[in-house]
This record gives structure tokens, sequence and C-alpha cells, in this order.
């Protein structure tokens, strides 16, 4: 019982805390069927990423995957963290949020998300990518109310 209680607590620290101190893209080759694909991999935090078997980030040629990011506090607060940490990953490759061609927000307050969507429009600066807004259940932790994913594409490989 004590493993399941630490994980959440664990979790929690991590991403509400920001850690973005240790960032880094890495640089990994690896080998999928007969294919090489360069893998750049962005690890916002490793020991945590490891645990739950995901990368935070990755860019193979001009197109970056940014996973879910979470964050805690009040609805307003998460989704301007919550797009702040994108933005941070993305700016780790030289993208911006006009380089988002795709999000996916899924979030447990659809009443409440709608209410302060104004805060995600502003980081477009009008620039708005495609988009897809899932109702769900419950999230990782209990805390976190929104959690958004998103695709970026860079003008040409780097």
């Amino acid at each position: 019982m004590k493993i399941k209680l630490a994980l959440p607590a664990c979790l929690l620290m991590f991403l509400s805390a920001g850690v973005y101190q240790n960032v880094t893209a890495q640089q990994k080759q690896d080998s999928t069927a007969n294919n090489d694909i360069q893998k750049y991999r962005l690890h916002r935090n490793k020991p945590l990423e490891d645990e739950l078997g995901y990368t935070q980030a990755v860019k193979t040629g001009n197109t970056i995957w940014v996973s879910g990011s979470t964050a805690a506090g009040y609805f307003p607060d998460q989704l301007r963290e919550v797009m702040n940490r994108i933005k941070m990953d993305l700016d780790k490759y030289h993208a911006t949020m006009q380089n988002v061609v795709k999000q996916t927000i899924y979030t447990t307050d659809l009443d409440s998300f709608m209410i302060n969507k104004i805060i995600m429009k502003s980081f477009y600066n009008g620039d708005y990518p495609t988009s897809t807004v899932v109702e769900v259940k419950r999230l990782l932790l209990p805390q976190f109310k929104i959690e958004i994913e998103v695709t970026a594409v860079l003008p040409k490989e780097e």
C-alpha cells in the first residue's frame, strides 16, 4: 500500500514543481524495422519518466511530439502552467507554439475548460493548430484537471 501512495506523491512533486533545470534534448539512435531513425529525446525528469515508461518529447526529422503535460492548482493556473511547459519543451528544439499543428486536450471539467479557453488561445496568437478536446473521468492524479499533448513541425529538418 505504501508503494501505491508513494508514486502519486512523487508524481505530484515533480509534475507540479515545474522541474526544468535539468531538461536536456538527448540524442539517441533507435532502430525500428529496417530503418534507422534518429530520435532526439527531451527529458524533464528522467527517473520519473523511466518509472512510468515514457519520454517527455521526441524529435525525428522535422517533427516534434510532446507528451501530455499536466500541472496542479486551480483550473486557470493549471492551463497556464501546462501551456508554459509545452512552450518550454518546444523551445528546447528551437520551435515555438506557431510550429504546433495538432493538439489533444484531455480535461476532467469541460465547463471550466470552455470558460478558460482564452488562456490557451493566447499562446497561439491566432495561429491555431488542429485540436481535439476530450472530457475524461480522471487523469493520472486526481488533482490534475487538464492534460495537453502537441505535435509540432519545423520548417525544415535541422
